[in-house]
């Protein structure tokens, strides 16, 4: 008889433990849907973002006008390019007349895993921005050339399909 107390016991967590359990008057149906419920997109905080240019994929730019002057430069802009594209860490190596020079180390993520447009556009964002900061009239992006990106020295003409727009 113990046994049976035993295994009907066991049994019946097993059973409970695969079931969401109900909160205050909700029922599972709606626990289930609320896992489901993917999380709203990370928006930019232009008073905390480090950037100058929010750039889209419809080829648009928005410009951050609660940016202080205090960002605009190379090592500020980089750092907020590394927070908003976690998986491409983009490094400064020098900069030599009005050319900066960058590096991605591992770049198999951008020239592999963006597609075309996510690595045209995020090519775009680093140049835009970088281009902010004063002295900088182009920037040289080295790394391993992949399906969708290569090195080269960008300047803002290279992006010039990028619009403007208004908040």
């Amino acid at each position: 008889m113990k046994k049976t107390i035993v295994l009907v016991a066991i049994a019946s967590s097993f059973i409970t433990c695969g079931q969401p359990k109900e909160k205050e008057g909700m029922p599972a149906e709606q626990i289930n849907e609320e896992l489901l419920t993917p999380e709203p997109p990370v928006l930019y905080n232009p008073e905390t973002e480090l950037y100058i240019w929010k750039l889209d994929y419809n080829y648009s730019k928005q410009e951050n006008l609660a940016a202080k002057n205090n960002i605009r430069n190379i090592d500020s802009l980089i750092k907020g390019l590394n927070e908003r594209t976690e998986n491409v860490l983009l490094q400064k190596d020098t900069l030599r007349g009005d050319t900066l020079y960058t590096y991605i180390e591992d770049s198999k993520y951008l020239t592999e895993q963006m597609g075309s447009t996510g690595a045209e556009v995020y090519i775009a964002d680093v140049v835009l921005n970088l281009t902010e900061a004063p002295g900088v009239n182009a920037v040289c992006i080295k790394m391993e050339a992949g399906s969708h990106a290569e090195s080269g020295v960008f300047t803002k003409k290279n992006f010039a399909k990028f619009k403007t727009v208004k908040e």
